[in-house]
């Protein structure tokens, strides 16, 4: 009982006290981590179908993976599929070919940050696979611009298995704005989405200039007081 009325108390504080994102901001945002603070690594996630073997019929898988943005294409996604992972597997014909890549704000704000408190976006799309000669070739250039250590898997005379790049084409959009004291929780319109990639800032400002969630210490603090009990600094801890 004490514990939820403290996180009610607080949530209450931080909302009405936090400078927050406006809308147009958090889809900006939303962009620009998908862009440069999320390192082209996220965990792209698929569903098993009817029928799989080991009775996993339904149930999600969620594997790490590189990406990259698709190129000219204003906000959906490159990926170097691999049919022998089942994760991509699950979602080629004739399987429909729903996908979710969840991105995080890998980048980081310093020691001692907590994760629970950085921006995360989920993008939901369904994977495509790229036929055409010529753009395969701009796929392949704009993979490896994003991920020079991936020569070997993107048609290298050493690939181990084959691949084959694949576009993520975007449906819906759900950022998850840390604790919510200063970023946005929503799904955003998916036009929005697209439109705000002209909006975005180089990768220099955003990597400097990025909205940081308080640390445990201060939002301890700034809602309880100095002389907070054990209780509240643990409540703010979790």
């Amino acid at each position: 009982m004490l514990r939820s009325l403290l996180l009610t108390g607080f949530a209450l504080v931080s909302l009405a006290s936090a400078a927050r994102e406006t809308v147009e901001e958090s889809i900006i945002h939303t962009r620009e981590l998908i862009q440069y603070r999320g390192l082209g690594v996220g965990v792209l996630m698929s569903k098993y179908p009817e029928g799989a073997e080991d009775d996993t019929a339904g149930l999600p898988i969620g594997l790490q993976e590189y990406y990259a943005p698709y190129p000219e294409s204003n906000g959906d996604i490159l990926l170097l599929a691999m049919p022998v992972a089942k994760v991509f597997r699950n979602a080629l014909p004739p399987n429909p070919p729903n996908m979710t890549l969840t991105v995080s704000d890998t980048y980081g704000f310093g020691d001692g940050n907590l994760a629970a408190g950085r921006m995360r976006v989920a993008l939901f799309g369904s994977l495509e696979r790229v036929t055409d000669v010529e753009e395969s070739k701009k796929c392949r250039k704009a993979y490896l611009e994003a991920h020079p250590d991936a020569t070997w898997a993107a048609g290298g005379p050493n690939e181990p298995h084959f691949a084959f790049f694949a576009r993520l084409r975007i449906h819906k959009v759900f950022t998850f704005g840390g604790f919510g004291d200063k970023m946005q929780i929503m799904w955003h319109p998916i036009e929005n989405y697209r439109a705000a990639g002209k909006k975005m800032r180089s990768k220099k400002e955003v990597l400097s200039d990025w909205p940081e969630p308080e640390q445990p210490e201060a939002l301890t603090e700034a809602h309880f007081g100095e002389s907070a009990t054990k209780a509240e600094r643990l409540v703010v801890q979790l």
